[in-house]
């Protein structure tokens, strides 16, 4: 085989590349504006801004130069909000609306003005977008500029504390996507959820302490790092359940306690295993239609001590949907006394599944749904982890249609 060829636009964008790299080594972390100015330079345009999307992913916020805070605006309804909530570019005849995506996860907006913006389309602007992000994850670790601008209100020590303890708020890897988000974003305390995919498997928890403030924020932090540990020591699900447990009856004694999923699930096969440490079940959608909740046998809590009664597991099929989620959703309350409920939750999951909408979006706008019951605040923590099994590269389907599940004890 010859050498591949190497076209203008590879050229171009060799060239850009250096010069972004060269902007960010010239500058220093928190001047994020000044790299977003070099892609200004590169692509021709007039001016280019950077819009920060908040933690509760509602609201979008210009990142300024001096770090000086602009008012925070609702995506609903405008044009960015439109780019943001559909991954796609919005043009105007003068404006290109880029959505800055790292992996899954959407962390905003590139605003590019440009003349005649729909006829003139920036050359090699996804690729520019792309080592703009890069660079903003890289660059947002050694400063306060973008969790700053990131703010859409006020938030507690102990919301600060949770979201430093948050993987993305979304990935995805071959065969599977994983969407979770956190309500309220600036007050939020006990719930917390976490993954990893790694070779071959989606490892992943979601937990809910008891209690609220920064109490239930240690002991979620305690228990979402030791999961790690031991995930990353290579243990059971079952070791990652015990260790834990030990854990949290050794530091904050009997009356304090953690329920959760722990689960994995095996991307060859399909295979999704888990242990209910208390919890409330996960949610199944299979053809665009409710399939139940996944069965599985309560152990008792973290930090309360006992045997694992039961290891489940569940053969996903390609498009399968799982929803892990807090008693903050169904059980939040509206003025009226309503609650969002099962019923409600599980609609909402049928319809986004039908819309076609991604992950992403679809916790997004569940998050808005359960706030918009609520309308005066929650009255719980609401937190919510969805994986999307998009199959391997045989089918895992059974005859029946209905998968396979099989326990442990």
């Amino acid at each position: 085989m010859g050498a591949p060829e190497h076209t203008p636009n590879d050229e171009l964008l060799g060239r850009s590349v250096r010069a972004l790299l060269d902007s960010r080594r010239r500058t220093g972390p928190s001047d994020i504006c000044g790299v977003v100015d070099t892609v200004r330079l590169l692509l021709g345009a007039e001016q280019a801004r950077v819009h920060v999307a908040d933690y509760a992913l509602n609201c979008l916020r210009v990142l300024t130069p001096a770090g000086s805070l602009g008012e925070p605006y609702l995506l609903e309804g405008t044009l960015a909000g439109r780019a943001f909530s559909t991954g796609e570019v919005v043009a105007t005849d003068t404006t290109w609306w880029v959505p800055l995506v790292d992996g899954r996860e959407r962390i905003g907006l590139l605003e590019l003005e440009i003349l005649d913006a729909r006829g003139q389309q920036p050359a090699v602007h996804p690729d520019l977008s792309a080592v703009l992000v890069l660079l903003i994850i890289s660059m947002r670790r050694y400063t306060d500029v973008w969790l700053r601008t990131r703010r859409a209100v006020t938030m507690s020590a102990a919301a600060e504390a949770q979201w430093d303890l948050l993987p993305p708020l979304s990935s995805s890897g071959p065969g599977v996507e994983v969407s979770g988000i956190l309500e309220p974003a600036y007050e939020i305390g006990g719930d917390s959820f976490d993954y990893a995919l790694n070779p071959g498997q989606l490892d992943l928890a979601i937990i809910d302490a008891i209690g609220h403030g920064m109490s239930a924020v240690l002991m979620s932090t305690a228990v979402i790092n030791s999961l790690r540990n031991t995930r990353r020591e290579r243990g059971s699900l079952v070791e990652a359940y015990r260790q834990a447990d030990e854990l949290i009856a050794r530091h904050f004694g009997n009356s304090n306690y953690v329920t959760g999923q722990l689960a994995s699930l095996d991307l060859a096969t399909g295979v999704l295993t888990w242990i209910n440490a208390g919890h409330l079940l996960p949610l199944l959608v299979r053809n665009g239609t409710y399939a139940g909740e996944l069965q599985c046998s309560p152990s008792k809590p973290i930090g309360l001590g006992g045997p694992v009664l039961q290891v489940a597991q569940e053969t996903l099929q390609r498009g399968d949907r799982v929803l892990f989620h807090t008693d903050g959703i169904t059980e939040s309350v509206s003025p009226s006394g309503g609650r969002f409920g099962l019923d409600r939750l599980a609609d909402f999951l049928i319809r986004a599944t039908l819309d076609g909408l991604p992950g992403a979006e679809t916790v997004r706008r569940l998050s808005a749904a359960v706030g918009a019951h609520v309308d005066q605040g929650l009255n719980d923590d609401a937190t919510m982890l969805l994986v999307e099994f998009q199959g391997a590269d045989h089918d895992l389907t059974d005859p029946t249609g209905h998968g396979s599940r099989t326990s442990e004890t």
